[in-house]
């Protein structure tokens, strides 16, 4: 885990820590192994330390240590509950067994479909009304235009056709 996997979650967090790391901190910040997190509307303190250590401060001898135990709690502890109930709920439909054939990406792309938009695909399945067809001028032109897109542009083309974001089709 490093600093741009929080990038995902946490933008403003990965910009602080990248700071932190670069700038001295002494007299500057004032933190210790501990880290506010909000759940449903309340604000918690958590620690970063294990079972028996003491609290301290952070400076600048030890801010690497405080920052790979941040990132840490953040990307793994916090959400370990969730992702431990969806992994028993999930292996209650699914034999783990059967995955052990998969790799994480194809385990991806079967759980999630493919990210990215076939252009013949999107349209040979375009469905035409109103006395267009395939063969039409206007349709021959508009994908003429269109097969120089990137998957971005496919992406916000598909979105305005359908209403619904690529991403969120399941296959």
């Amino acid at each position: 885990m490093a600093i741009p996997d929080l990038a995902d979650t946490d933008q403003q967090l990965m910009t602080s820590i990248e700071w932190m790391l670069k700038n001295p901190i002494q007299d500057v910040l004032d933190l210790d192994y501990t880290y506010e997190s909000e759940m449903f509307g309340k604000r918690f303190t958590l620690s970063l330390l294990d079972a028996g250590e003491q609290n301290q401060p952070v400076t600048d001898e030890n801010k690497k240590d405080y920052v790979k135990r941040l990132i840490y709690h953040k990307l793994v502890k916090e959400i370990e509950g969730p992702v431990n109930a969806f992994k028993q709920g999930f292996h209650r439909f699914v034999n783990p067994e059967y995955l052990k054939v998969f790799t994480a990406a194809e385990l991806d792309k079967l759980i999630a479909g493919d990210p990215t938009i076939d252009f013949e695909d999107f349209k040979a399945n375009t469905h035409y009304e109103g006395g267009y067809s395939i063969e039409s001028d206007q349709i021959v032109w508009f994908w003429e235009i269109v097969k120089d897109y990137d998957q971005e542009n496919l992406s916000a083309l598909w979105f305005f056709g359908t209403g619904i974001s690529h991403q969120d089709l399941t296959y």
